[in-house]
């Protein structure tokens, strides 16, 4: 599979969302459903409080009036690591993405966006990951701007040794 495909296919199935990541495991070959257990360890997020971080996150970002800034973006959707990548936003333009010194291929699609969008991103895995079995997800924001610092969305599914996704977003910069 080529480079673009193999990324395509990837993406589409994280999309942050986590559905087609933790579909049911096939027992023994047979076509049944093996039971959703959840690891011994598992404690299941509180989403009220993810939700309620994120409105305080976008409410602390809307009243900084940031509008020209840059950040950089790293992102691993298991088992493929994407490059990081530098990504520019200024009013009224795309945002830029460039990837890093030291680091090769492609960056990941959802890599180049603006903070609002990240926020949205966020809203809509909570939203997937609700429903679904054994759901492990963290969420960081800058204390100050609002900023989303990092996410990540797994399976607390007993046995399951992939099918997570995380991002990180660092060295956030003003002009």
């Amino acid at each position: 599979m080529s480079r673009p495909a193999l990324t395509a296919a990837l993406l589409a199935s994280l999309a942050l969302s986590g559905t087609a990541l933790l579909g049911h495991a096939q027992a023994g070959g047979g076509g049944g459903r093996a039971p959703e257990v959840c690891r011994a360890d598992y404690v299941r997020p509180s989403f009220t409080r993810l939700e309620a971080d994120l409105a305080s996150a976008r409410a602390r970002w809307a009243a900084q009036h940031i509008r020209a800034y840059s950040y950089d973006f790293s992102q691993v959707a298991a088992p493929a690591r994407f490059p990081a990548v530098r990504v520019t936003v200024r009013p009224g333009a795309a945002p830029v993405t460039a990837v890093l010194p030291g680091e090769e291929g492609e960056p990941a699609a959802q890599a180049g966006v603006t903070v609002e969008a990240r926020f949205r991103q966020v809203a809509q895995a909570l939203v997937s990951w609700r429903g679904q079995p054994c759901p492990e997800v963290r969420v960081t924001y800058d204390r100050a701007t609002g900023v989303p610092q990092s996410f990540y969305g797994g399976s607390g599914l007993a046995n399951i040794a992939d099918g997570f996704g995380e991002w990180r977003m660092t060295n956030f910069t003003r002009p």
